[in-house]
């Protein structure tokens, strides 16, 4: 079953404002009064990372086959894939990401992840970046519009933005990705790569020259010019084009797909963004983390493909004041839940604003947090992370 592929469209940035932004020259949206008033008593000095890249992978990659193999399990459970050695002691990964492998003492990884709710796209991807269940008044706002209110204004320049990989239409948000109560200031700022191809055009090349790659390209070269919050949408859509959702049937993508298209395209990307931050001396000051909205079944399905799974799945971080190289979790022989350490969105959520330096206590400051807090009380960061 695939959820409403309902979206929420904003202005998207021009090429001027981009270019303007590169060269520090831009200047940041007015500001309402009360909301601005609260945002200033919220922020904090010195937040632990200067800005974060969340890679939003929609569709549900497959944890099975990329990030928690099954070497031992029947086939129809482990898949055609099988795990390789990585740079880190702890974990391996698909033979499907190579690069991965080889910087993985630069990324850990989060292998349980998992919650109750409905296995719908949009619902779940409103749970994974906001960390909580969608409310009747609507989803909490998305971290990238919290950072713009608490973080972004100290620079004076536009915060948070929005990168789509879609080359047929407009960028779009999906339905997490809004301001909500924190109102229109603080909606993303949407950027399409084709826009800027003149821009990046050096460095294509080193990113693996796809729509992937060009939208990480895009997101560096956003978080160098001063962005605070960059939210990639890896994919936008789950029918009719090819994705994360592989449910192998008509209209969806398939286990080749994954292996001759998706898992190369992405896995060079994500690799070239890694070593480029890296080289940069970015890498530190910039928290990289990817999630999905769930996983994939356990077992196979008889199209050939796998379907939504809530159950377990797997999200990674880097950067940011993340220790590389770790493994957080372990789930059962099939992966179809956590054996310890389960992990929840809302943890998800609470380490992305630690790494910012946004405590539960200044997130409650914030225009409409009374009656639906931004940060659960009963929710931490992952501490084995730092």
């Amino acid at each position: 079953m695939t959820g409403n592929e309902s979206a929420a469209g904003h202005e998207g940035i021009s090429r001027r404002s981009f270019l303007e932004l590169a060269s520090a020259q831009a200047t940041g949206l007015a500001l309402g009064s009360a909301v601005a008033g609260k945002c200033a008593a919220a922020r904090r000095e010195r937040p632990t990372a200067r800005a974060v890249i969340l890679i939003n992978n929609y569709g549900g990659p497959s944890h099975l086959d990329l990030f928690d193999m099954k070497p031992d399990a029947p086939r129809e459970i482990r898949g055609p894939f099988r795990p390789v050695r990585t740079g880190s002691v702890e974990f391996e990964i698909s033979e499907l990401l190579p690069l991965h492998a080889r910087i993985a003492d630069r990324f850990s990884l989060v292998r349980t992840c998992h919650h109750d709710a409905g296995a719908l796209h949009d619902t779940a991807s409103i749970i994974i970046q906001t960390g909580r269940i969608p409310q009747p008044a609507g989803p909490n706002p998305h971290p990238g519009a919290v950072a713009s209110c608490l973080l972004g204004k100290e620079t004076g320049r536009p915060c948070n933005y929005l990168v789509n990989t879609d080359r047929g239409e407009a960028p779009r948000a999906l339905p997490a990705q809004t301001a909500a109560q924190l109102g229109e200031a603080h909606q993303p700022a949407q950027v399409s790569p084709r826009e800027y191809r003149r821009e990046i055009q050096g460095e294509r090349k080193y990113f693996g020259s796809s729509r992937i790659g060009d939208s990480l390209l895009t997101a560096r070269r956003l978080i160098e010019a001063g962005a605070r919050f960059v939210t990639v949408n890896t994919f936008n859509r789950t029918r009719g084009s090819l994705g994360w959702d592989m449910h192998g049937r008509r209209g969806f993508s398939t286990l080749d797909d994954l292996q001759a298209r998706i898992a190369p395209r992405y896995d060079r990307a994500y690799w070239g963004l890694i070593t480029s931050l890296e080289e940069r001396g970015m890498l530190r000051q910039t928290l990289v983390c990817c999630l999905g909205e769930f996983g994939r079944s356990p077992v196979i399905n008889p199209a050939g493909g796998r379907d939504h799974w809530t159950g377990c799945w797997s999200v990674y971080f880097a950067g940011g004041g993340i220790e590389g190289g770790r493994a957080v979790g372990r789930s059962d022989k099939t992966g179809s839940c956590p054996a310890d350490r389960p992990t929840d969105p809302a943890e998800i959520t609470a380490t992305i604003y630690h790494c910012l330096g946004i405590s539960e206590k200044t997130a409650a400051r914030l225009p409409g947090t009374e009656s639906s807090p931004i940060l659960s009380p009963a929710a931490g960061p992952i501490e084995e992370l730092f």
